[in-house]
């Protein structure tokens, strides 16, 4: 596919439009890592990130670069889902000269890998989809890791929030084996101990192994039998559509309403679920959509997402929760880079948390980051979305 030869072209490392020599002269670059899951067939996440980190770049470059006239140059990696060939790729891009931050995709379980080899590098991470809330609030001081997206705690809260409106109460989570459904279940479980009077209630966790999709429906049927009235849902996007296909064939009775954190977003899941998808009703969390994206810039991002990935509308835009974050990091980064006055790590680390009030597509970032607060969104960010009958996320 298109999308899979640009990444191919990519993942020599080097992006041809931030190549120094045709409008920087001999002017060393300043790269900038973005580490994802590279070549998984079924994920769009990867693409969303790598293209608005690219577009803020070109951006960036065309008005001169940064630090008197150096490009920027994105250095990409990829870490096949697998954790410990993400914290390699780390250990490599940390070894490169000038590399002053790093971008990751959408896989929680490879980040937090990541982080013992992030702080040993003191290499700034910039997030703009990983969620578990244990990549920010990991114990380390200084805290090298920053994100523009969605916590677990923001994604879930909203989620129960909903279900709260909507006069639910009994609710069963189907959640992945893995660090990044831990921390959903942990954040679920603190909503409701904080709500003790609405009695909303877990009736059952039914686990999954990330990858295996077979188990799926059954493990649905389960917490049907346990009397659930609602499906908090924490998968991917072959989990997901695994699901969805599965309750197509079930009685309108046995359907409840699925409540979703945004993993299923991350790739093909309306082409995954085919016809299905119409059968089910389906909410899910994001933390950008192009409907509300802001200012010149975000109207010209949206034009340009549009023509890389063949849209016909900004909606039908793959995995745009990820474009407008990543765009954003790498613009703050840049002004973290300018006021650090080089590319020394802990100086741009020390600028983030120093940074002034800017204007993002994404939201105004009044700072964005503090010395006490590396989210830069808030619960006032989250947009409840759904699928329409072309596929197209929606905000409600």
């Amino acid at each position: 596919r298109g999308r899979r030869a640009f990444l191919h072209t990519c993942a020599a490392g080097l992006l041809a439009a931030t190549l120094p020599g045709r409008a920087f002269g001999r002017a060393a670059p300043v790269r900038i890592g973005v580490d994802a899951e590279f070549m998984d067939p079924n994920s769009t996440a990867d693409d969303a990130v790598l293209f608005g980190a690219r577009a803020a770049v070109d951006d960036l470059n065309a008005r001169g670069g940064v630090l008197g006239g150096r490009p920027l140059q994105l250095v990409t990696s990829d870490n096949r889902s697998v954790p410990a060939r993400g914290v390699a790729n780390l250990e490599r891009l940390g070894a490169e000269r000038d590399v002053v931050g790093v971008l990751c995709g959408k896989l929680s379980p490879v980040v937090i890998e990541q982080l013992p080899t992030l702080h040993a590098l003191r290499l700034p991470l910039l997030a703009p989809w990983a969620a578990a809330d244990a990549i920010i609030d990991n114990g380390q001081r200084p805290n090298y890791a920053s994100r523009m997206g969605l916590s677990d705690t923001l994604a879930i809260d909203a989620l129960l929030g909903e279900i709260e409106r909507r006069k639910l109460r009994r609710i069963g989570l189907l959640a992945p084996q893995t660090a990044w459904g831990r921390s959903c279940q942990y954040a679920a479980e603190r909503y409701i101990a904080s709500r003790a009077r609405q009695r909303l209630e877990i009736v059952g966790i039914e686990w999954h192994r990330w990858g295996t999709h077979d188990s799926i429906p059954d493990s649905y049927r389960t917490l049907l039998e346990l009397g659930a009235d609602a499906l908090l849902l924490i998968a991917n996007e072959p989990e997901g559509a695994a699901l969805v296909k599965g309750l197509a064939g079930m009685p309108a009775q046995d359907l409840r309403p699925i409540f979703s954190h945004w993993g299923i977003s991350g790739g093909c899941f309306p082409e995954l679920c085919g016809a299905a998808r119409q059968h089910v009703e389906l909410e899910l969390v994001q933390s950008f959509s192009f409907t509300y994206a802001r200012g010149e810039d975000g109207a010209r991002l949206a034009q340009r997402a549009m023509r890389h990935f063949g849209a016909e509308t900004p909606l039908a835009v793959p995995s745009q929760t990820g474009i407008g974050p990543a765009y954003d990091l790498v613009r703050l980064l840049a002004v973290a880079i300018e006021r650090a006055g080089g590319t020394h790590r802990p100086a741009i680390h020390e600028a983030l948390e120093h940074l002034p009030t800017r204007e993002g597509v994404v939201r105004s970032h009044a700072p964005a980051f503090t010395p006490t607060r590396h989210e830069a969104l808030g619960a006032g960010d989250v947009l409840l979305c759904r699928f329409d009958a072309a596929g197209q996320l929606r905000p409600r």
